[in-house]
């Protein structure tokens, strides 16, 4: 199924928001059907096809009532997350190495609240597919949740003839997997330029652009696996009913407003029509949570379970948009409705009915403002001590391979992603440099790095160091204060950097 040079390849570290548990209640809860999460209550969650670990290991970290098990089948993934949980003190996480039929071998009832699979779907063949079927059918309790995310139709479509060119050109050539992938996409770019079907499938010329910034692991493992395959959701939802789970709703949260993805002619929408509404955006990526046994909720149970999750923003109130463009056209942003509500959400983790408003007027507002990440749901503050140990492990590992954007912000319930040159400042200021910037510019020179600015790369060490200063003056005054203000950063004393 895996070439042996992708299972040689890493994936990408990443921190998956709609896998998160306070995201998928606020789904659920939304849709009207009840979640399997609660504020202070413990849960068991399992991720199968966890590539580096990192959503479950911010997860436990922001959730040490919890009880999480993540699987992968390379070994270098594994290793990896387990180094860094070992740092972290992540006591709550189980890391395995294992295929998915070993974990389905594992003894174990009905003791699962939640199974999340990222992107796995798309990647494996039917058999692989049924055998995670069966792991959902008897390891989920009733009212359990399956997150599914994959590739669909009609999105994918057009692009399809593009992931078979990159296959067959990786397949045909020489060198490692990285020799190769790069000849696959200097192939396809000149294929792209010179039009025919990529000038009439605009979308397919996109992706050839796209996949030029990708990097190496992530091609690997997103598009070269010989099972490959985009599914309609009628097809997800078929093969999750013979596992006894039925479509409750979507985890990207902007799919619950219709009138967001198509235009007024189409509306509305049948409910549960999920082919038709995927065939009007042409979407391309689900995000879909199956649920064993659902419970639909009455209105007032429907209100209790959203009232009781936490919501803040997660930027300045300033960056609020008057308008959105959508799928379904430009949407507006009230002031009238949208600063009230981002003001209180700046204030602090609060619950829907502390928001200004009709009540399903503030729940529509909220899906859009997480939906768009201006926003964070969360069951409660996530444990500051836990996420601390984590956070410092992930910018010790920094300083050597700058690979984990993401760090856990306990007050929001979620992660938060910092720049490449951010994290170095926190990573030298955590390891106690006196002089922050001219420890940062002497880890950058180490490597061969240089700064650029104004569209020129700067000479030297005296510019080079210079600019190293203001962008840290820049970071202390801009950045880190939201940082702090998330949890993802101890507070402490911080002067200008000295000249």
């Amino acid at each position: 199924m895996w070439h042996q040079a992708v299972i040689d390849t890493e994936y990408t570290h990443a921190f998956y928001p709609e896998m998160a548990p306070a995201h998928m209640a606020f789904a659920l809860l939304a849709r009207g059907h009840a979640s399997p999460f609660v504020a202070g209550d413990g849960f068991s969650y399992a991720e199968l096809g966890c590539g580096q670990g990192l959503t479950s290991m911010v997860l436990a970290a922001l959730h040490p009532q919890a009880r999480f098990t993540a699987i992968d089948l390379l070994p270098r993934h594994i290793d990896g997350a387990k180094a860094l949980a070992a740092a972290a003190g992540a006591d709550n996480l189980d890391l395995r190495c294992e295929s998915f039929a070993d974990f389905a071998r594992r003894q174990g009832g009905a003791d699962l609240d939640a199974i999340v699979l990222h992107g796995v779907w798309t990647w494996v063949d039917a058999g692989v597919r049924a055998t995670l079927q069966d792991i959902a059918a008897r390891r989920l309790r009733p009212g359990g949740v399956l997150y599914v995310s994959y590739n669909c139709l009609p999105g994918w479509g057009p692009d399809m003839p593009v992931r078979a060119l990159l296959m067959d050109a990786v397949e045909n050539a020489q060198g490692t997997l990285s020799q190769r992938i790069d000849h696959a996409l200097t192939r396809l770019r000149r294929l792209a330029d010179q039009g025919g079907y990529f000038a009439d499938n605009p979308s397919a010329a996109a992706l050839v652009e796209a996949l030029q910034a990708k990097s190496d692991g992530y091609i690997a493992h997103e598009y070269l696996n010989r099972a490959w395959t985009p599914f309609t959701s009628a097809q997800v939802a078929r093969d999750m009913a013979r596992a006894g789970l039925s479509f409750c709703a979507s985890s990207t949260l902007l799919d619950h407003l219709d009138h967001w993805q198509v235009a007024p002619a189409h509306l509305p929408l049948p409910d549960g029509d999920e082919t038709l509404r995927d065939v009007l955006t042409a979407r391309r990526f689900r995000r879909d949570l199956f649920v064993k046994a659902p419970r639909r909720l009455g209105a007032g149970e429907r209100r209790a379970g959203l009232e009781m999750l936490r919501f803040v923003l997660t930027v300045p109130v300033s960056d609020i948009p008057d308008t959105v463009t959508a799928p379904g056209g430009v949407q507006d942003f009230p002031r009238a409705i949208y600063r009230p509500l981002a003001e209180a959400l700046a204030a602090g983790p609060c619950s829907l009915s502390d928001l200004p408003g009709d009540f399903e007027t503030v729940v529509e507002a909220v899906l859009a403002l997480v939906g768009l990440g201006l926003a964070a749901p969360s069951l409660e503050a996530g444990d500051s001590t836990r996420c601390a140990r984590l956070n410092a492990a992930i910018l010790a590992a920094n300083r050597g391979a700058p690979a984990i954007r993401q760090l856990a912000a306990p007050e929001w319930g979620t992660a938060v992603v910092v720049d490449f040159l951010d994290r170095l400042f926190l990573a030298v200021e955590a390891a106690g440099a006196a002089d922050v910037p001219m420890a940062v510019w002497t880890i950058l020179s180490g490597r061969g790095k240089r700064l650029r600015r104004g569209g020129r790369w700067l000479e030297g060490q005296a510019e080079n160091l210079a600019e190293t200063r203001r962008l840290y003056d820049g970071f202390i005054v801009e950045r880190r204060p939201g940082l702090v203000a998330a949890g993802a950063v101890q507070s402490r004393p911080i002067t200008a950097s000295p000249t």
